[in-house]
């Protein structure tokens, strides 16, 4: 008998154990909703195009009491009215203050008097782990207060969109009408920014958000300015790949390979050349060359700073004094047509050549969220060989492409990137 009742015991505790295995691995989201959901918002905008008047929509969340609320830029970008919702269903007009397509941050604001607005807690990206639950609020398909949950899968994913922006990425369903949500942790501090998927056209669990402390920082200079100052070193730059690394000899993968250098800039000043390799920006690693915008777009226009680097092979240093970036402006010129697609392309250098076996064709450098060539799927790093089965060389034969199909409302373009070659048609209209 007491051998029974010990392996009773013993198989009692064992499916306790299992039991707080399972809770551990399996969050109970429940309270978290609850807590969160006041302060998600529905947004509909009406949006004048070609002088026609039509509707979309998205997400945003409250951030203060006195009626500011984060979204998207390309949510509210060209519209003529915004409608907020709230959780209790009430509507009210809001008021753009203030929205950067380069972070796709937008700050609007609704008239608080007499309603007892729930913001959010902010939190920071900064010490988000990968591997952590993150939860997903939003209107999906004008579905409003959708929750779903994932995993952080990545960050600064700076490859996948703006330059500017190193985005978080994650597993977590996400769909149109969800952009401007919250990313939630289980601490229930926002995170970050819904803001894209991968493509539009197929589910492929990869969904992108802003990094909350950046969100933050471009929402502060909008409560202030109504728009984002950015440094600007003038370059244009590619991947330092394995290829680059072994003819320079260089000692690891990373930084930024400089493939343009604009005539009176500050790179120009600072003696930066056309095949120089950047590795830091103010004692800030470059992992990857994308980090070069992003670093350079944090400091403020008037200060001086310090870039490690190499010059055929050998260690350079150079000291640059920035400038403030145009609104407008590019990290390359840009030829209005592009703008169509919402892309910014440049000539590829060497090291694209042997890294994706082509011999012609333009690097997507800049990709704009919420563009025509985002919905299609073509991302930042793509190269773009074909338009409308017409063979492209160079910039000049894009160009000179996109100005001959002026008049198409959707172009088909040729696609190369690491996993092969595919046919994307990007709808214009």
């Amino acid at each position: 008998m007491k051998k029974i009742s010990l392996l009773l015991v013993m198989l009692v505790g064992l499916f306790a154990l299992t039991g707080n295995v399972k809770a551990e691995r399996f969050p109970d989201f429940t309270k978290l909703v609850e807590e969160i959901q006041p302060s998600v918002v529905s947004i509909k905008v009406d949006v004048r195009q070609r002088g026609r008047i039509g509707q979309a929509g998205g997400s945003g969340f409250i951030i203060d009491k006195d009626g500011h609320i984060l979204t998207n830029h390309h949510v509210v970008a060209n519209s003529d009215k915004v409608a907020v919702k709230l959780n209790s269903g009430r509507e009210y007009q809001a008021k753009i203050i203030g929205s950067d397509q380069f972070s796709d941050v937008a700050l609007i604001k609704i008239d608080p008097k007499g309603l007892n607005l729930q913001p959010v807690k902010i939190g920071s990206s900064r010490t988000l782990k990968v591997g952590e639950w993150v939860l997903a609020f939003g209107a999906p398909f004008n579905l409003e207060q959708t929750v779903t949950a994932g995993i952080v899968s990545a960050k600064g994913r700076g490859e996948v969109g703006s330059p500017f922006v190193p985005f978080i990425q994650t597993d977590v369903a996400i769909n149109s009408g969800n952009s401007g949500g919250p990313l939630i942790n289980l601490d229930g501090e926002v995170v970050g920014i819904n803001s894209m998927i991968y493509n539009p056209m197929i589910s492929t669990g990869l969904s992108f958000s802003i990094p909350i402390d950046l969100a933050d920082s471009v929402s502060d200079q909008l409560a202030a300015n109504g728009q984002v100052i950015r440094g600007y070193l003038g370059v244009g730059y590619e991947e330092v790949d394995q290829g680059v690394v072994d003819y320079f000899e260089l000692p690891t993968v990373g930084g930024a390979l400089i493939n343009n250098v604009q005539a009176d800039s500050p790179a120009k000043k600072a003696g930066i050349e056309r095949g120089d390799i950047i590795t830091e920006v103010d004692g800030n690693r470059i992992k990857s060359h994308q980090d070069l915008p992003y670093f350079i777009a944090q400091i403020e226009p008037g200060s001086k700073v310090k870039l490690k680097g190499y010059r055929n092979g050998k260690s350079k240093n150079f000291f640059a004094e920035l400038v403030a970036r145009e609104a407008t402006g590019q990290q390359l010129p840009a030829a209005s047509e592009e703008n169509r697609l919402g892309i910014e392309v440049n000539n590829i250098g060497n090291g694209i050549r042997q890294q994706l076996g082509v011999e012609s064709g333009v690097v997507v450098t800049q990709v704009e969220p919420g563009s025509p060539a985002q919905r299609a799927g073509i991302k930042q790093g793509d190269i773009i060989s074909e338009l409308n089965q017409r063979q492209i060389e160079d910039t000049n034969d894009f160009n000179k492409a996109l100005e001959d199909f002026r008049r198409a409302n959707k172009l088909l373009i040729l696609i190369t990137d690491a996993s092969g070659s595919d046919y994307r048609i990007v709808y214009l209209n």
